[in-house]
């Protein structure tokens, strides 16, 4: 009697335990401003984190008090930083409409690679 006893308690702590929420160690995208003076831009990333060797979409916008973006010579950069450098190639995309300094930009990047294997911590910067 005192196994079986012994046995239900043990089970049903076994249940107990194994139904308490834990709190998963997910890695949150954040993104700050420059080391250098720079306009903050607004950078929205589809899925969070990204998904290594999958495509992930980007949007950015924001308002440049200093330059203009000009169709077709200014560019969209996106590369994703490890301790050692460049994880992959930097994803390179043209604007497709000019904005003067101090007027609200918005562009999304589709289909942007990330690279096959993402350590722990890196740095996504565009």
């Amino acid at each position: 009697m005192k196994n079986f006893i012994f046995a239900s308690i043990l089970l049903a702590l076994l249940l107990v335990v194994n139904a308490a929420p834990f709190q998963l160690n997910k890695r949150a995208t954040t993104f700050g401003p420059c080391n250098f003076t720079a306009d903050f831009i607004d950078v929205k990333i589809r899925t969070d984190p990204p998904e290594s060797g999958k495509k992930e979409s980007f949007d950015v916008s924001g308002k440049l008090t200093k330059g203009d973006i000009t169709k077709g010579i200014s560019i969209l950069v996106i590369v994703y930083l490890g301790e050692e450098g460049q994880l992959d190639v930097p994803y390179v995309q043209n604007f497709t409409d000019s904005h003067k300094a101090g007027s609200p930009f918005n562009i999304s990047a589709f289909d942007v690679p990330t690279p096959p294997q993402l350590p722990g911590s890196y740095n996504l910067d565009s």
